[in-house]
């Protein structure tokens, strides 16, 4: 009889609660769950950052080109009435614009060096106007770009002629026969990480220079 009392009662102690192998397997599972949900969790905040970020890079270059499309586009003689483009190669290109819209034409190159496109502002001087390239100021305005090539140039040109088709002119370039530009680069948004260089171009019509 006492014999069957003892193993009643340990019976009802199995019973009455987990054992402790059972608590530390559902701490740890517990634990490995919540670790798992943080990991996720940081993953995608860090994937939404990225993103974010890459779609910035985008935005802001996209704001330049449009900056530059309306400076090139408002092209005009400069203060000393030399011709409204300066010059014009595969890697740069300069003008002469009122970008402030306060009278007065600023001399504006644009150009590539060293993975960058640059801008050059030269305001005018004296009387008779006068361009000294000391005074250029130059910013930077395009990072992690990929070196244009002969076949890919940075800028390329187009006369009246061009209806779509044609390829620019690359060489022997008559300034007085440009009617449109082209602005075409890759750049590397984001250059540690995917998906790599995006492509930007744009098509440039210089109102001034039509019926010149």
């Amino acid at each position: 009889m006492q014999r069957d009392v003892k193993k009643m009662l340990k019976h009802r102690e199995n019973q009455a609660g987990f054992s402790l192998a059972e608590i530390l397997i559902v701490v740890a599972i517990a634990a490995s769950v919540v670790m798992v949900v943080g990991s996720l969790n940081g993953n995608v905040n860090l994937l939404n950052g990225l993103v974010s970020q890459q779609l910035q890079s985008k935005s802001d270059i996209d704001q330049t080109l449009q900056i530059l499309a309306s400076e090139v586009r408002s092209a005009g003689l400069s203060q000393n009435g030399a011709y409204p483009i300066d010059w014009a190669t595969s890697s740069s290109f300069a003008f002469y614009s009122d970008i402030n819209k306060n009278g007065a034409t600023n001399h504006m190159r644009y150009f590539f060096a060293s993975s960058t496109i640059y801008k050059g502002i030269i305001a005018p001087t004296g009387t008779p106007a006068a361009y000294p390239s000391s005074t250029e100021k130059i910013t930077d305005v395009v990072d992690n770009v990929i070196p244009p090539t002969t076949s890919t140039p940075l800028f390329g040109y187009y006369d009246a002629l061009y209806t779509g088709t044609q390829s620019p002119s690359t060489s022997s370039i008559i300034l007085a026969n440009i009617r449109l530009i082209k602005m075409a680069f890759a750049a590397d948004v984001q250059p540690s990480q995917s998906p790599g260089p995006e492509y930007f171009t744009l098509m440039i019509d210089i109102r001034n220079v039509r019926s010149n």
